[in-house]
């Protein structure tokens, strides 16, 4: 897992020990990173990263000069795995890592807002869907936030009402759906 932009470009991003994550492959996450270079500029932005795993993603947008990633993962030993390569990327300070269950941390409202909210739960939970609607809801957005929600091929993402579908991907098992939820300015 390498980052492909940004200043930390060519950089490996060390996988977690065990075997419970499964990273975004190198050839989808540039597929992906072609697409939201398109929509959205990452200075400056904050971003929210749901069962982050090996943190790849909210890597590459610091790398690309997003201003802050909230990390959320279940795992104590991911967590420290994260604030590990956080400290070792130089990115400490504009890292947040908090050890939950990605539904109670949603529907508990930290706050935000976040411009691009990155999740990639376990397959077989078939969370994206829960995911999406407690969003639509959700104070934590920024006006126009991008979410990106990877899956597995056995869950199928129902776009909620007043959210656009800017990006569908299948390959393999693998699926990554990318929404834009519109919000009024406050």
């Amino acid at each position: 897992m390498r980052i492909i932009g940004g200043t930390l470009k060519g950089r490996l991003v060390p996988q977690p020990p065990g075997s419970d994550t499964r990273p975004t492959t190198d050839v989808l996450k540039e597929s992906l990173f072609s697409v939201l270079t398109h929509h959205i500029d990452f200075a400056g932005k904050r971003v929210l990263d749901l069962c982050a795993g090996s943190g790849q993603l909210s890597f590459e947008m610091l790398s690309r000069g997003s201003a802050h990633a909230t990390m959320v993962d279940a795992s104590a030993l991911v967590c420290r795995h994260l604030r590990s390569v956080s400290k070792e990327f130089g990115y400490d300070p504009q890292v947040t890592i908090i050890k939950a269950d990605v539904l109670g941390f949603l529907r508990n409202g930290i706050a935000g807002p976040f411009d691009v909210i990155v999740a990639d739960p376990p397959y077989a939970l078939k969370l994206c869907n829960h995911i999406a609607e407690i969003l639509t809801t959700s104070p934590i957005l920024a006006p126009s936030a991008i979410v990106v929600l990877e899956h597995g091929d056995q869950e199928a993402v129902i776009v909620p009402d007043g959210v656009s579908l800017l990006w569908h991907k299948e390959r393999g098992s693998t699926v990554i759906d990318v929404l834009r939820y519109e919000r009024p300015l406050p």
